[in-house]
């Protein structure tokens, strides 16, 4: 079937491409999402507007859709080696990591020494753990860039990746010295210092810098900080507690979909919920489905009551979940649900499914929630010092952090005590310490057999698609706990805000 003819552009969708261009470099990819996709509808065979779609649904997390995207661009415009790239790093963020390789090959055909192809296919195979090819890839690069001068950005994008390749198998100090003033460049991009910033925290934290490390940890927190108000938070917190008291009166789903097959595995992030999904994915009959967005996708037609944050939007409005509603949620979920595996458990470890287990529990009754938990300060720290793909505006401060974990901690007490929920606790510190026995308890509250495989999961060629996939590709490892004593001098904001007793 032969290609159709690219449209066509008139002036006014040139500045309508060229304005959502704007806002997804400026990171405001939501605002633009929905125009784009009408105007994907409207003009079919138009590349750029694809390309943009791709890069739009990668910056907010909706990588299947982002490859969706890529793929129509590229089949418009395959001699575009931009747009290949573009495409590779929506199937590199996907999991898709051997096709993403194939189009940075594609793309170094039409341009034999394209650096950000190269950058990219390093990028990839430091997700996969692949030394040997990182090296090699860095040399590729090197060479590249000794034939000319390295535009700042450029450099700090590489550099960054060094990062990442540290402490193994590049020494972390020679890094920090490379990265350092580029972090403080204040002509850069702030996104990318931010990300310098953080990589120079964990860095500094390796060689036991850790005055130094929260340093770092504290500017790149405070470059561009978002405004967010605990208080705020508490009271939609409140609301939503209250609204599921007596959750009895909302109906269950009467749908035909087998809830039994559903496993939730939720709470604060960096908590262990990658680790978690990751052991329980070594069981022949699961399929993990990562950070899924079903539950709220399903609920956010419904729900009439905004975030008053801005965030994501809770069922606070019990009088809306009615039959017909119920009933309607669970099928657009279940079909997400299907789409990962038609047969055998399905795993969402979406962390923030955590808001939402009182109507999850009406929507797939029967199914089963697993939470993580893990030491408040030492779980608050992790956040502070983890810079996340998405915005999380209580992760920038600590005492907005300390605030956060105390509403989340009251509001899974909450949940604890709904009826005919099928819930187990799982404590991060009790799992690293004796992974066997925490395992052997998991298997049986899901009703499968045990297999040493789970202990052997860093090992696995399963996807990990989080701020977590360096640290589930390694044995289990207890250097995380108690990990905040380091830090105890610069921690009293936190302790303040989790309501710890500092006397």
């Amino acid at each position: 079937m032969a290609k159709k003819p690219q449209q066509p552009m008139s002036p006014q969708l040139r500045k309508q491409l060229h304005h959502a261009s704007q806002q997804i470099k400026s990171g405001n990819a939501t605002a633009v999402q929905s125009g784009l996709v009408l105007l994907s509808r409207k003009h079919p065979n138009i590349p750029l507007i694809f390309d943009l779609l791709t890069s739009c649904n990668n910056e907010m997390g909706r990588h299947e859709e982002a490859v969706i995207a890529g793929k129509r661009a590229i089949e418009l415009d395959p001699k575009n080696q931009d747009t290949r790239i573009r495409y590779a790093m929506a199937l590199q963020a996907f999991g898709q990591y051997e096709q993403a390789l194939v189009e940075c090959e594609r793309a170094l055909y039409l341009q034999p020494e394209f650096l950000q192809a190269y950058k990219t296919i390093l990028s990839i195979h430091t997700d996969t753990a692949n030394h040997p090819k990182c090296i090699e890839t860095l040399k590729h690069i090197d060479e590249i860039i000794a034939k000319r001068e390295l535009d700042p950005t450029e450099y700090m994008g590489i550099t960054l990746n060094k990062a990442r390749l540290s402490p193994k198998p590049l020494d972390p100090e020679p890094v920090i010295k490379e990265l350092a003033p580029l972090a403080e460049n204040e002509s850069l991009p702030a996104g990318f210092r931010i990300i310098a910033y953080h990589q120079l925290g964990r860095l500094s934290d390796v060689i036991k810098e850790y005055d130094q490390a929260m340093s770092y940890w504290i500017k790149g927190n405070e470059l561009n900080k978002p405004k967010w108000n605990p208080d705020i938070h508490s009271k939609y917190i409140d609301k939503l507690i209250q609204c599921w008291k007596g959750i009895e009166k909302v109906p269950t789903s009467t749908n035909n979909f087998d809830s039994s097959r559903l496993i939730f595995i939720t709470g604060m992030m960096r908590s262990g919920t990658s680790m978690t999904e990751q052991m329980i994915a070594q069981l022949p009959t699961v399929t993990p489905g990562g950070e899924m967005n079903a539950i709220t996708r399903a609920v956010f037609p419904f729900e009439s009551v905004p975030n008053p944050l801005g965030g994501q939007v809770l069922p606070i409005t019990r009088l809306i979940y009615n039959q017909r509603v119920v009933n309607k949620m669970a099928a657009l979920a279940s079909t997400l649900y299907n789409e990962v595996a038609q047969e055998g458990i399905v795993t969402d470890k979406q962390p923030h499914n955590m808001y939402m287990i009182p109507i999850i529990s009406r929507m797939f009754p029967g199914c089963k929630i697993i939470h993580c938990a893990r030491d408040a300060q030492d779980n608050c720290l992790s956040n502070f010092q983890q810079h996340f793909a998405r915005s999380y505006p209580h992760t920038h401060d600590f005492y907005w952090l300390g605030r956060y974990h105390a509403d989340y901690s009251r509001m899974m007490d909450s949940w604890r005590e709904l009826p005919e929920l099928e819930f187990l606790d799982l404590q991060y510190e009790e799992t690293v310490a004796d992974p066997e026995t925490q395992s052997k308890r998991v298997c049986e509250f899901i009703g499968q057999p045990w297999s040493e495989d789970i202990l052997n999961f860093h090992t696995s060629s399963r996807t990990v698609r989080t701020a977590s996939r360096d640290q589930v590709r390694k044995p289990i490892y207890q250097s995380s706990v108690k990990r905040h004593t380091r830090y105890a001098d610069h921690l009293a904001p936190l302790r303040e805000g989790l309501g710890i007793d500092q006397g």
